[in-house]
């Protein structure tokens, strides 16, 4: 595993991370308006729906916050939808003449795998074929054990740890740190019971607390064994060395290969995602613009506050034609001979 970029491969690249949200950032309605007025987006939705054999755009266009919040559905429509914006982007970016070229792909949870097909490092099908599998080791999970999450804002990462500690009582009743968002925004994930007594703790410490419209529980070690399987499975499914690093949610370090990715999407579903700090290992490879491309602008928002000084832009803000690059700043052109 890597973690340097040469000046060379950083001079043939904009400073700019393509980032990909994960389950959670579903809404009814996403994707529609980029599907009215994009063909690249159009085919998009069109290939997934073949692929998982239901209508995935009507889901996505349709379907009320119930029936989206079904990790079985939801996890397919994001991916979909936010491959879907990046077709549109790159369609229309085309269409006036600009050429953008990432230098680091990322993405958060579910998000990682709309970066590897992005970075083409994992065809858009084979990608589609996995999270199918993914969302029903984590579906299943559910069934057999009430699960769920929920996010603490306004307390220390360390301190979120020790509630959780406190909360757990066995190995069957236990809650855990999943997602490092921001310093002090940490998502927590576990049994009901003990999460329910860690969202106590923290009300009383006066964070502001919100459980998460998820189904599931996901980056802790109570997926151990599906960690396991979904290795398994991961092994049967080719990949490539992406075209661009891809950032590691569990180490924050650059991701170059197929094997890395492999082992990064093997571990993933046991491992916290610490997002803050993929933030900024990104800007420390000289990323000052971050564009997330999938349902809202929660990653964008983050961004923000993780990272002074980046601008960081949502492709599902984008409401006036060129859809949906009218959100995107204005980039001078690369010097003559740059790739």
């Amino acid at each position: 595993m890597t973690d340097d970029l040469t000046s060379d491969a950083a001079g043939r690249s904009d400073p700019v991370a393509l980032i990909f949200p994960g389950q959670g950032s579903q809404s009814p309605g996403m994707g529609k308006l980029v599907y009215d007025r994009s063909p690249a987006a159009r085919r998009t939705y069109e290939q997934a729906s073949e692929v998982v054999g239901v209508d995935l755009a009507r889901l996505c266009f349709e379907g009320d916050e119930e029936a989206l919040s079904e990790t079985t559905v939801t996890q397919p429509a994001v991916l979909t939808t936010s491959l879907a914006l990046v077709e549109a982007m790159r369609e229309k970016l085309a269409e006036v003449g600009r050429l953008w070229q990432p230098r680091l792909f990322g993405g958060h949870s579910l998000g990682l795998f709309s970066a590897a097909v992005a970075a083409e490092a994992l065809e858009f099908r084979d990608a589609l074929l996995l999270i199918i599998e993914r969302a029903r080791l984590m579906s299943g999970f559910n069934r057999d054990r009430p699960v769920g999450m929920a996010s603490i804002i306004g307390l220390e990462s360390s301190v979120v740890e020790a509630i959780c500690e406190r909360a757990t009582v066995s190995p069957q009743d236990r809650v855990d740190v999943a997602n490092l968002n921001l310093d002090t925004q940490v998502v927590i994930s576990g049994d009901v019971s003990a999460l329910e007594r860690a969202v106590e703790q923290a009300r009383a410490l006066q964070a502001r607390v919100i459980r998460l419209k998820v189904k599931v529980s996901s980056h802790t070690a109570l997926h151990t064994q599906q960690a396991e399987a979904f290795t398994a499975i991961l092994c049967d499914v080719p990949l490539r060395n992406p075209s661009r690093p891809v950032v590691s949610n569990i180490s924050s370090r650059l991701l170059t290969t197929a094997d890395e990715l492999r082992g990064e999407f093997g571990a993933q579903l046991r491992s916290p995602v610490h997002w803050a700090e993929n933030v900024r290992a990104m800007a420390r490879h000289g990323v000052d613009t971050f564009v997330e491309a999938g349902p809202g602008h929660v990653l964008a928002r983050l961004v923000k506050r993780v990272s002074e000084g980046v601008t960081a832009v949502s492709l599902a803000d984008a409401t006036d034609d060129p859809v949906p690059i009218s959100v995107l700043p204005v980039r001078p052109p690369r010097p003559e001979g740059a790739r």
